[in-house]
């Protein structure tokens, strides 16, 4: 079977937030080789004792604009006479995501689930194209503000994944500690800083930021991206992994 490459323990492992607004979760997934298509699942958290999980669409590459997902809980069977309904995202919702690898084999077993919220009204969207570089007093980062400012960004926010000593590396435990908050979409996080990283070690070595904005109303979601680490070169340029 087709099996999305997944361990237990990280926060976003398999599914991950690229962008968030009041109606859609774009999110990606890291790529399986074997895989045909994917079946991607949305569970919305609310304080019901029943949280359903619903088929969003099975998808041939590894990324997703989600704004909608159908209405009928996947357990239940889909009447093929009938057209499928479909049910929006609501604003300032978390959902839950995962991902299932399809090809002629079958489905493969679903990631670890990953939580994200949508926007609430009046705050700013998620900060955009992350660049990553290494310089001699460590990492620069910039980025774009967000599609959706819904007014004026007041400033930016960094975090930093860092090693937790009582870590189980389940997707609680990850601690961020913040690293930059001011007005400008760029900084510096200094070698020191560094040094404290925790290393995500799903598919390739990387060093996790978040990187949230704030207006008068206050912050929006933060974009999680993952500085891929390439222990084998010297190189000062290292990629981002478009997975975050």
């Amino acid at each position: 079977k087709a099996v999305v490459s997944t361990q237990s323990g990280h926060y976003g492992r398999g599914v991950q937030l690229i962008r968030a607004s009041t109606s859609t979760l774009e999110i990606c997934w890291i790529p399986v080789v074997t895989a045909d298509a994917y079946l991607l699942q949305i569970q919305r958290l609310d304080n019901s004792d029943v949280n359903e999980w619903y088929d969003v669409a099975v998808v041939k590459g590894n990324s997703l604009v989600v704004s909608h997902h159908h209405s009928k809980p996947s357990s239940e069977e889909v009447d093929e006479n009938k057209p499928i309904e479909r049910l929006e995202l609501s604003p300032g919702t978390t959902y839950r995501f995962r991902i299932a690898a399809i090809n002629a084999c079958g489905r493969g077993e679903f990631s670890e689930p990953a939580a994200f919220k949508t926007c609430v009204p009046g705050f700013p969207g998620a900060p955009s194209s992350i660049r990553i570089s290494k310089g001699n007093d460590g990492a620069h980062l910039a980025w774009d503000p967000p599609a959706n400012s819904n007014g004026n960004i007041s400033e930016y926010s960094v975090y930093l994944a860092i090693k937790n000593s009582q870590s189980t590396e389940s997707p609680s435990s990850l601690a961020f500690v913040l690293v930059y908050r001011g007005d400008s979409p760029s900084c510096t996080v200094k070698t020191t800083s560094l040094q404290n990283a925790h290393v995500d070690q799903t598919n390739k070595p990387a060093i996790i930021f978040r990187i949230a904005a704030k207006n008068e109303k206050g912050y929006g979601p933060a974009t999680q991206v993952r500085w891929l680490q390439d222990t084998k070169t010297s190189s000062n340029k290292r990629p981002v992994d478009k997975m975050s």
